[in-house]
């Protein structure tokens, strides 16, 4: 056995490959830098292009011109994380489908955890309007909804791209509500599909910043914020203390808000009662 056949590729892509399908907070705001950093360190130049304004036309009349000041926001990729493998044949997790599937599985989810969590605490210190601080909500879970995108309209945030991200237990009574009321959502709800409601493609996690008496939901559009990773280092080396080979990586990520105003957060109640006991 030797490791000097070790392609990092391999390992480098399946825990990416992972990490951007487990991943919530990643994939609903823009990803648009990742591919600009190399370590720890690097900063990404993030424009910023303020309003245009729309101005009537008369034939004959100069035309005037909204002045871009080439100013802009600097992103620092500032947070680092590894992980490390120890297998007895580097080819034998190469060559076998099972064993680099549960290697890069485990690295991918464990990845995924650690910086969704990251991610749920700037976006929520990040957004422009927190609703629910001192008093968490505490009724109707679809009027929730309807509340953080009338919220979001009032700043005039585009409808296209919109996201809201909801813990289980937000899940659980907006489901229940929904099937008392006998709408046409009912299945797929009570399966545990969470679709397209007032707008807001939603999602949920486990990860979203939690209180001692409730949780922040977390609402926005995908402009509003930017995350950035990449796996910095994928090598192999030889375990001098055994027989054994070594595997380990380096991720470099950072998450950075653009625009406040296109996020809103909701300190909502965990629901205290427990599901009925299915019989």
């Amino acid at each position: 056995m030797s490791i000097k056949d070790f392609i990092p590729s391999i390992f480098s892509a399946s825990v990416l490959r992972g990490y951007e399908k487990a991943s919530i907070f990643a994939n609903v705001i823009s990803r648009d830098y990742s591919g600009e950093i190399s370590n720890v360190g690097d900063r990404v130049r993030v424009p910023k292009i303020g309003p245009v304004e729309i101005r009537d036309y008369e034939k004959g009349t100069p035309i005037d011109y909204n002045e871009i000041d080439g100013s802009f926001l600097d992103v620092v990729v500032d947070k680092a994380k590894y992980w490390g493998l120890r297998a007895e044949d580097v080819d034998q997790l190469q060559s076998a489908p099972a064993f680099l599937d549960g290697a890069t599985k485990n690295a991918s989810y464990a990845l995924r955890d650690e910086i969704d969590k990251y991610s749920a605490e700037i976006l929520t210190t990040g957004a422009g309007t927190k609703l629910y601080e001192k008093n968490p909500y505490d009724s109707d879970h679809i009027s929730l909804f309807t509340e953080l995108a009338m919220v979001l309209d009032e700043q005039n945030v585009p409808r296209g791209s919109r996201f809201v991200i909801i813990p289980p237990s937000v899940l659980r009574r907006l489901t229940l509500s929904i099937i008392s009321a006998g709408t046409p959502n009912e299945k797929p709800l009570s399966e545990g599909y969470i679709a397209k409601i007032a707008g807001f493609d939603t999602y949920l996690s486990n990860n979203l910043v939690k209180t001692p008496t409730g949780v922040k939901v977390i609402a926005g559009v995908r402009e509003s914020a930017t995350h950035i990773l990449q796996l910095a280092k994928t090598e192999a080396l030889r375990d001098k203390d055994s027989f054994s080979d070594l595997v380990r990586g380096l991720a470099v990520y950072t998450t950075a808000v653009l625009l406040p105003a296109g996020l809103v957060t909701a300190h909502v109640k965990r629901a205290i009662e427990e599901p009925d006991e299915i019989t």
